[in-house]
Formats: C-alpha cells, structure tokens, sequence
C-alpha cells in the first residue's frame, strides 16, 4: 500500500449553517465540512481496523463513551446517575463539573495526535497513511453561491471525515491520566468530573483533580471555553458548604440547578420535570407543524410521521429520566393520544380502542418494556453492565439484583426523600420489572436480543395496557398501568 492521498481527496468545502441568534455573528454559525465521498469508503475500511485494534488491545478510555461500539449518550448518563444514586444510599454529596472544549475538534495539532496514534501501537504503513491523512489538507468556504480561495488547514481532524471521531478519541484518551482519585467521563469532547464529597479536603483533592485536567489542555494546546463550566451538586454533606471551584484563570464556575446534559435537561433534584415539560412541548410544536403541512390522515403516513419525528423526542434517552409521577406520565402519553385521534376512521375511538387497533405500546408501557430489555441485555453482557445488575439463582429461576445501589443504605439515615428517589432509579426500576416477569421469561439466556423481545412481547400481549388518563382507565382495577401493578393484579384476581 502506498501511503500516498491525491489532493483532490484531501480538500474539504465547508459551509457555514446558521444555529440561531444574531446572522450578524460568526459564532451563531456551525460549519459543515463536505469531503470525498470516494476516499469516505477508504475511511471506512481504515477506521473499522483501527476501533478492532484499540478494542482488542483495551486502548480506550473506559470513561470515553463517544464513538465507541456498545456505548452512547445513553450509557454515559446511566453511569453517571448510577454514581449519583450510589452516593445518594451512602446519605453524602457528589459534586459535578460540566468542563466545555472550546472547538475541540478543530483545535487538535497534529504533531501531537501523530505521537498518540504510535503510543496506541498504530504503526508502520498505517501509521505513515494517517500522516499523509491529517497533513497538506486544504479547505474553501462555500456561502451565499460564493466560494473562497483555498485555504490550508492548519490543526483538526477534519470534521467531516469518517476517521475524526476515532483520531479524537486517541487524541484525548490521556486527559485523566494523571488525575488521582475524582471520576472523569466522556462524550468525545463533552468531558464531567465527579467526586463524591465527604469532608471538606475532598473539595481540595476535586480541585486539584481538574488543575490536572486544565494542564493537560495546556500541554495537548486545547483550550476551555470557561464561561460555559457549570458545577452540580446531589446529595448533602453534613457541615460542608457548597462552594465553587475554580476555573483554569481562576474564576468561579457557575453553580447551577439545571444543565442541558447531553441532550437531556438534568437538575440536582433528580426529578427531570424541566426535561418533560420540554419534550412535551418541542412534540406538540412538531405535531402542529406536521397536521398543518401534511393534508393525509391516512394511518400509514400519520404512523411514520409520529415515529420519525415525535416518538423520536419522546423517548431520547427515556431509561435515564423515566417518570414516576402519573402527572408527567399522562403530560407524555397525551402527546400519542391526541395525534392518533386524528387519523382517518378512529377518531370515534377511545384511547385504549385505538392502542389496540394500531397495535401500539402506550408510551408508559414502551418505556418499561425498554428497560426490562436494556436489564436482559446487561446481565446476558450484550451490552456494557453500567447499573451494575447481577444475576441470581432462586431454584429454577434467576433473578436481578442492582449491586451498584444497595437496598441496604449502610446503617445511615437517609432522607425519605433520597429513598423515594433510590426507589424510582433506573437500577431499581429495571429490577422490580424485570422480577415481575414470568420465570420462563427471565430464564432465557445465551439467544438474541430479537427472540427475547418475541417472548416478552408475546407475554405483555397477555397484560393490559390501559393508561389512566383524562378519564380513561377509571374502571381499571389495577393500581396504575405499569406492568408491575397490571401483572400483580391479574395474578390477584
């Protein structure tokens, strides 16, 4: 192989698109980098070796979530708010800082990505090609049917190529290597540090935890955008305040209660409300703006559009902010009662009518359908064990226990409050469904995810699913509609 790229294959036309704000900004934009669609396929083949070699040999940052097979946005936030719950059983506080990479991607200097790609063992002709990949790039700004004069690209993995992702996440795989005792994790550049805070000298190790951290941005020359550091507290810690910590010039970062958290709006009671409120509302702008464009009410077309468009925000990341309280349960479940009622013939149809004769989930029913089969996943290791499940053998069925969370809460008190909280995580959810399963079900082990699913769908076939919501499902017996009041209830009767 001849570790040689042709110049047409290594220039990149970006284009600015506007985020919002003032037009008159150059920061309110987000360029869009268009390359080769020819050398992509190369990429491809390149970068499928490359994640085979970092994973084979563990070169991956256990913290790095982003890019990474087996791992999301998903397993990022079940992890942290396991450490939050966790934290919460022992009766102490967890302090969070959120950092903020300013144009991270764009930043990486390529001499020093180079030495981190041969400390990752990628050597010899592909280490040479990945040379030839970063250096002599070229760019031009398309805008407004104007293009600019090439340009030459100076520093970056060139967004827009299929290898940026994986050449960042070599780039910043050694953030933490020198931090001592704080947790550090990661989105690709989306970077949080975490201690758990029982005496005021944890506060001091913390700091000093992310000094460690603005030093390596100094020595690796990425920088922080500062202004956008954002510090969390869960929990109490008896007799120590909470306090700001310093950014890298030495400015306090911005104690908050609420922080968009990869997509999902996290607050330090735990509760998500402001989360739902904002997916309720992002759906019903959606589904006006699709009845108003769409004149079909045929249930084919109107099925795709709520899937594609709506489903889709209301279920991002539902393991981690799942509600319990039926108010916010119904606030979500109208949003799929009101769209269905509008299509054609089953609009004289009640709600639990129409679920049926769509052959549709109430969205309540869906969500603890995907943790029971997130549960199955992690202990049948399909998946990576971030709520830490466990197995158990009872006879001749097995059970799940969450070992992260224990149910004992180590001889302290804790507040009702945080017991309630505990109660309703994802880890103890995932248990209380999964145990309520029948004994045929929880023993299937060693098959796909897909011949699970056909069982469990099969069995909830069997279990009604009747939302109590603007008077339906008043006559219903069973406490609430969750699988584990509905199934404890036909087993009553």
């Amino acid at each position: 192989m001849k570790e040689k790229i042709p110049d047409l294959f290594k220039l990149a036309y970006v284009t600015p698109i506007h985020k919002g704000g003032s037009k008159l900004k150059p920061e309110q934009y987000r360029p869009v980098s268009l390359t080769s669609h020819v050398m992509k396929i190369f990429e491809r083949v390149v970068k499928r070796n490359i994640m085979k070699h970092l994973i084979e040999q563990n070169l991956i940052n256990p913290g790095q979530h982003g890019f990474v097979p087996g791992r999301s946005t998903k397993t990022q936030l079940l992890q942290h708010y396991c450490d939050i719950f966790e934290t919460l059983s022992e009766g102490t506080r967890i302090d969070t800082i959120f950092l903020d990479f300013a144009k991270a991607f764009d930043k990486v200097d390529h001499d020093i990505l180079l030495q981190k790609v041969a400390k990752h063992k990628i050597k010899g002709k592909i280490g040479l090609w990945l040379q030839e990949f970063l250096n002599s790039r070229k760019y031009r700004v398309v805008a407004n049917g104007e293009m600019s004069d090439v340009q030459d690209v100076l520093s970056g993995v060139s967004q827009g190529t299929v290898l940026a992702a994986v050449l960042f996440i070599i780039m910043i795989s050694d953030v933490d290597e020198n931090v001592k005792s704080s947790i550090v994790r990661l989105f690709a550049d989306d970077t949080r540090i975490s201690r758990k805070i029982t005496s005021e000298e944890d506060k001091v190790l913390l700091q000093k935890d992310l000094n460690v951290i603005y030093d390596w941005a100094n020595k690796n020359l990425m920088k922080f955008n500062e202004n956008k550091f954002e510090q969390m507290s869960h929990g109490e810690a008896k007799n120590i305040k909470i306090e700001p910590y310093k950014t890298q010039s030495g400015n306090e970062i911005k104690i908050g209660e609420t922080v968009r958290d990869l997509g999902v709006i996290a607050n330090n009671n735990l509760l998500f409300r402001e989360h739902i409120d904002n997916i309720v509302t992002s759906s019903k702008i959606m589904s006006g703006v699709l009845l108003r464009t769409f004149s079909t009410r045929q249930e084919e077309p109107m099925m795709r559009m709520f899937n594609s468009y709506i489903k889709s925000k209301l279920e991002y990341c539902s393991l981690v902010w799942s509600p319990w309280h039926q108010n916010e349960i119904n606030k979500l479940e109208r949003i799929q009662k009101n769209f269905t009622s509008k299509i054609y013939g089953l609009d004289q149809l009640d709600y639990h009518q129409r679920l049926k004769k769509l052959n549709l989930y109430s969205l309540e029913r869906r969500r603890e359908r995907y943790l029971i089969i997130n549960a199955w996943q992690q202990i049948e290791g399909l998946t990576e064990n971030v709520l830490g499940l466990k197995a158990r053998r009872l006879g001749r069925s097995r059970r799940i226990v969450s070992a992260k969370i224990p149910i004992g809460i180590n001889g302290k008190r804790i507040k009702e409050r945080d017991r309630t909280l505990i109660h309703n995580s994802t880890a103890r959810k995932s248990e209380r469904l999964f145990n309520v399963l029948p004994q045929s079900i929880r023993n299937i082990t060693k098959t796909t995810t897909e011949t699970f699913k056909r069982h469990l769908d099969k069995w909830l076939s069997s279990i009604p699913d009747t939302p109590k919501i603007d008077g339906y499902g008043a006559n219903v017996a069973a406490e609430t509609n969750s699988i584990f009041h509905q199934t404890r209830y036909c087993i009553i009767r």
